[in-house]
């Protein structure tokens, strides 16, 4: 994913600096969603500052190529291909965020919440809280 992403933003016509090479790549190596701390606890020194990894995930953000994902406690981010839906398991115990590709709504509760409401689902956003194996009993 990290070779799609950095063809996306070049393709738009963006500056893919070494600092945002390297938040990309570390984003990609976490596989799921990741703290700006952890990101920047993972880049050498030299690499980046604090500021300059929150910076460009928010400008990330922006730019349509990854999601904040808040579901209690840190702010995470994760990079993404599209970001009309997406789905994570949460760990009460422990924070553990995973993505999952599991969808828990099929058609049949979109259109019932289109006859009920009025209203037209255009993507959503989905958190499971549990509590993943190593902090089950």
């Amino acid at each position: 994913m990290e070779q799609q992403i950095l063809e996306l933003i070049s393709g738009r016509g963006h500056r893919l600096t070494q600092p945002r090479r390297a938040v990309v790549r570390e984003m990609a190596r976490a596989g799921g969603p990741v703290s700006a701390r952890a990101i920047h606890e993972a880049l050498a020194a030299a690499e980046t500052d604090l500021a300059t990894v929150y910076r460009t995930l928010h400008w990330l953000v922006e730019l349509g190529v990854a999601r904040t994902v808040v579901t209690g406690g840190a702010e995470r981010f994760e990079l993404v291909a599209d970001d009309r839906h997406s789905h994570h398991l949460r760990c009460d115990a422990c924070g553990t965020i995973r993505t999952v590709s599991v969808c828990g709504l099929d058609r049949a509760v979109l259109e019932r919440i289109e006859r009920e409401y009025g209203f037209a689902v255009d993507h959503h956003r989905l958190t499971f809280h549990g509590r993943c194996a190593g902090c089950r009993p």
